[in-house]
């Protein structure tokens, strides 16, 4: 899953950035319905998820003159 970066209402800058989950017996990239059933669908275990995040750093603009 992927979040766009965006400029909340009081000004402060929310980060782009990724989600990946997987399960934590095989590896495996885990999708919404074996999210919701709580079974992964390649190794059949319990999902017992691991989370993954990847944070996409934003640069922010000088505000005011520089020296």
């Amino acid at each position: 899953m992927l979040i766009e970066s965006k400029t909340e209402k009081d000004g402060r800058i929310v980060n782009k950035y990724e989600v990946h989950l997987e399960c934590a017996e095989c590896g495996m990239n885990v999708d919404a319905e074996e999210y919701k059933s709580g079974t992964c669908s390649d190794c059949g275990a319990a999902w017992n998820g691991k989370q993954h995040t990847k944070v996409h750093v934003t640069s922010v603009p000088a505000s005011g003159g520089t020296s």
